[in-house]
């Protein structure tokens, strides 16, 4: 059973790849771009922040929305990976760590809003209340629980 956000996959990799950045900023950032490590490891923050913040929306739509703002953050965070490997701002192997996280969320961030808004599809059909995936008990928690947590 599932007791909170600490027990979701998605949002435990989202806090290991902004824990990641974080490190790799630190470490092997070049120190004349701290705007730009800033600015990356923000983005990473970012996206393990919305998906926290999703996760205690009681509203699906309310909930996808936020969900969909993090998947943004997490495009954000991509291209300023994509800047640093051009820019030679971090190493090589530090750029294929991040790159590897960032698409291991990207995967599950896909997958949570795909189960979303299929299921949001079919309360819509049958005609029943929208039941928030935030609440413990609703049929879609569970679910979510099976498929997304450690």
């Amino acid at each position: 059973m599932m007791t909170g956000v600490k027990d979701l996959k998605l949002w435990q990799e989202a806090v290991a790849l902004a824990g990641e950045a974080l490190r790799a900023a630190r470490n092997h950032g070049r120190k004349e771009l701290p705007w730009f490590m800033d600015e990356m490891v923000g983005a990473a923050i970012a996206v393990a922040t919305g998906i926290a913040e999703g996760y205690g929306r009681g509203d699906a739509f309310d909930q996808q929305r936020v969900f969909e703002k993090a998947r943004r953050s997490l495009t954000a965070f991509e291209t300023h990976l994509a800047i640093a490997r051009h820019a030679a701002a971090l190493p090589q192997d530090a750029l294929a760590a991040l790159a590897a996280r960032a698409t291991t969320v990207s995967r599950l961030l896909a997958g949570f809003l795909t189960f979303i808004e299929r299921q949001k599809a079919a309360e819509v059909e049958e005609g029943t209340r929208r039941i928030s995936p935030a609440t413990p008990s609703s049929p879609l928690r569970k679910t979510l629980d099976e498929i997304y947590c450690a």
